[in-house]
């Protein structure tokens, strides 16, 4: 341990809902800005035309000016809001509300008073008089915003709406994963089931299938697991058996030389025990995988081992066990498990071999594989029957040789684990295994 705090997970409906609600929120502001700004800028150019339209009419004759200038106050209020002047006449209000030079050019002005700032439009009547139509530019600017925020209310009222209807669609959409969640909780290894693929979303629907599969992979190696455990039980049993009846005739044994000829016996069934067990070790490392990281591996020394773990046995029965070919290179590849392979293969040739008969060992290198050939003068296997024994604990019927039915099996095992391949084969006198590894790496070294 480091110290640091683990980090709790984050709920992926959590974290989607406050993104898309981000983006509205943020969408909504932008919008909602931009909307109010062009709100607000068409009221003030709504009031400009407003200006115009007044100068337009006095031009035309329709308002006629009865003094030099005219303040229009509010109906609600005694404040002036309008003044309307001639700027031949009077270079100012007669209230001196605003004071607008005659120089001023024609169009649009901003103008500062005393205390109020002024909107001022200034035009030159077709008589050749001038005339300014002024409004506080306060007014306006109440006017331009209470008009803009009648626009801005319907966003900002309907964005609380939209956020919470993407809460309740998030979760909505996302309630499938929590049931799937839920089936998997519920799931054991006595009612282990595939998910089911109804109404799953297609972003989804390729996770169910891949975890679909998993299951599967599950339920065959537990299955394997089962029947592996089943297996070494009854294969077990019997050795065991043996072993409690001859303790038992050991222990009845009235002199000295009938006691040494049952330990003898004794030990043989102890050894084939331990044997057996040992297989039984090795056939559940290599379905679950287990082995060494690559590393260079001699090949002639890979062969001598072999044929020196398996060579009390021949001797006992007259085989003639010898290297035919072996590469004197180094290679890199899982040491362990080549050497389980080539030591299964061989003791596999010479228990079924006859008396007298012969077995030969080849260990080379082609290309990126490596072969390991074992051939031997035996009975060989019935064509009807070359993939059978591959299957743990299964034994030819009418084999006279002891045995437990796992060399073979091991060793297809590991070839499936290693992308490997075991090939048998029936000769004109006897059987040929070859088993082809692949190499860690495509060299070689001469040592």
């Amino acid at each position: 341990m480091d110290g640091r705090p683990v980090r709790s997970p984050q709920s992926m409906t959590s974290r989607l809902t406050w993104w898309i609600v981000s983006v509205i929120v943020a969408l909504s502001v932008i919008a909602g800005a931009a909307s109010f700004s062009a709100a607000y800028h068409e009221a003030n150019k709504l009031q400009d035309g407003h200006l115009r339209e007044i100068g337009a009419l006095i031009d035309a004759g329709k308002l006629v000016l009865a003094a030099p200038t005219v303040a229009w106050q509010g109906s609600q209020d005694s404040d002036v809001r309008l003044v309307i002047s001639r700027l031949d006449r009077s270079s100012a209000s007669t209230d001196a509300l605003i004071t607008i030079p005659e120089t001023l050019p024609d169009g649009l002005h901003n103008l500062d008073g005393d205390d109020r700032s002024w909107r001022v439009n200034v035009r030159t009547l077709h008589t050749g008089e001038r005339i300014a139509v002024a409004e506080v530019s306060v007014v306006r600017d109440e006017i331009a915003r209470d008009g803009a925020m009648r626009t801005l209310f319907p966003m900002l009222a309907l964005t609380p709406i939209l956020v919470a209807l993407v809460v309740f669609l998030v979760r909505a959409m996302l309630l499938p994963v929590r049931r799937l969640a839920n089936v998997v909780d519920q799931q054991d290894d006595a009612t282990l089931d595939a998910l089911s693929e109804q109404d799953i979303p297609n972003e989804l629907l390729s996770f169910v299938t891949s975890i679909n599969r998993l299951i599967g992979r599950l339920k065959d190696a537990m299955s394997q697991q089962r029947r592996f455990i089943a297996d070494a039980a009854h294969e077990l049993r019997s050795p065991l058996a043996a072993l409690s009846l001859q303790a038992e005739h050991l222990g009845a044994a009235d002199n000295a030389l009938v006691a040494r000829e049952r330990l003898v016996s004794f030990h043989a069934a102890i050894r084939r025990t331990a044997r057996l067990v040992e297989q039984l070790l090795t056939l559940a490392r290599s379905q679950h995988g287990s082995s060494m990281e690559p590393s260079a591996v001699c090949l002639r020394q890979l062969a001598n081992e072999a044929i020196v773990n398996a060579v009390d046995m021949a001797q006992c029965k007259q085989v003639d066990l010898g290297l035919d070919k072996v590469d004197d290179v180094e290679v890199i590849a899982d040491t362990a498990a080549l050497s389980v392979v080539l030591r299964n293969l061989v003791d596999n040739a010479v228990r079924y071999t006859p008396e007298g008969g012969r077995v030969d060992v080849s260990v080379t290198q082609n290309g990126e594989h490596l072969l390991m050939e074992v051939k031997d003068s035996g009975p060989g296997i019935p064509e009807d029957q070359l993939s059978r024994v591959l299957e743990p604990f299964y034994r030819i019927p009418g084999t006279a040789a002891a045995g437990s039915g796992l060399g073979l099996s091991i060793v297809s095992e590991i070839a499936r684990r290693s992308g490997g391949g075991l090939v048998l084969e029936n000769m004109d006198r006897g059987l040929r295994a070859c088993y082809r590894h692949p190499l860690a790496a495509g060299k070689s070294t001469t040592p």
